[in-house]
């Protein structure tokens, strides 16, 4: 399925209006992720600022976009598998972009339709959207939170009134590690949640990947210049090795078929068009990881 042709549950939802009393600042001077994501899944939610730096991505590694619809593919695997294997009926994700078709409350619902899907994030457009347009309170909520405060998260009393600590849950960190830098101690805050979660939770987790450049001189020249890239553009975004990648998983156990190419988790055929059935072409799988742990 070409990423051209690719199913509605693939774009950002765009028939939708909605009004914030006030309305949240844009700075439409820096490219925001949540809007990036929204132009690679032909959505309306984007800027000339995000547009250019969608442009320099592809020109760092043509393709680009095949990252961000094979991981959101990734995803939309996992909480399948997460839901209808493990039974787990609710789900934390840290990170959240902006409203889109095949969301993990849609996936989630497909096993349950009591699952409940607490969205969390620090950007307060993408939070805007998400109290406009899913939140119900009843089995979707978004509350404002990152990665790098776990405890402001696990103590806000919209996320302890939603979700029971003391069963299972599904925590999705698809794209956020990425996206936090090393002085921020991404591993010592995924412990941190790990150590409030019950046993039979489990993590979903996807990262960029640098190559190793003795075995892949392209894909790591690649990695390096996307990352030269969105450093400048947007002062976020690594391309960690997969040695460091594999740290994020301890304490966990790893789940087969391990951390791999997310195209290779668990891949689905493109037909019939499911959420989770993108495959990404072959030229940039290297570049992303992913990998499911269990407690």
């Amino acid at each position: 399925m070409s990423r051209f042709t690719s199913p509605d549950f693939l774009r950002q939802a765009g028939g939708k209006h909605l009004r914030a009393h006030p309305p949240p600042a844009v700075d439409l001077t820096r490219p925001s992720l949540a809007r990036l994501h929204s132009f690679h899944l032909k959505g309306k939610d984007h800027f000339e600022v995000d547009r250019d730096l969608a442009t320099r991505a592809e020109r760092a590694a043509p393709g680009f976009q095949d990252l961000v619809l094979g991981e959101r593919a990734f995803l939309q695997r996992a909480v399948r598998h997460l839901g209808t294997e493990l039974g787990i009926r609710q789900f934390v994700q840290l990170g959240a972009g902006l409203p889109a078709p095949g969301d993990p409350h849609e996936i989630a619902h497909e096993s349950d339709p009591e699952a409940r899907v607490v969205y969390a994030t620090d950007d307060p457009v993408v939070l805007t959207h998400h109290l406009a347009l899913i939140r119900d309170r009843r089995t979707t909520t978004s509350v404002r939170a990152s990665l790098t405060e776990p405890n402001k998260l696990l103590d806000d009393p919209e996320v302890r009134g939603f979700i029971d600590l003391g069963q299972p849950v599904g925590l999705l960190l698809t794209g956020v590690v990425a996206h936090t830098g090393d002085d921020e101690d991404p591993g010592g805050h995924i412990a941190a949640l790990r150590d409030a979660l019950a046993p039979g939770s489990h993590m979903v987790l996807s990262h960029y990947c640098r190559p190793d450049p003795a075995a892949f001189p392209k894909d790591a020249a690649r990695a390096e210049q996307l990352e030269q890239v969105f450093d400048e553009q947007l002062g976020s975004g690594r391309w960690r090795s997969r040695k460091t990648i594999e740290t994020f998983f301890e304490g966990w156990r790893v789940s087969e078929p391990g951390v791999i190419e997310v195209q290779r988790w668990r891949t689905l055929p493109v037909a019939p068009p499911v959420p989770g059935c993108y495959q990404m072409p072959q030229r940039n799988r290297r570049l992303l990881l992913g990998g499911i742990g269990g407690l």
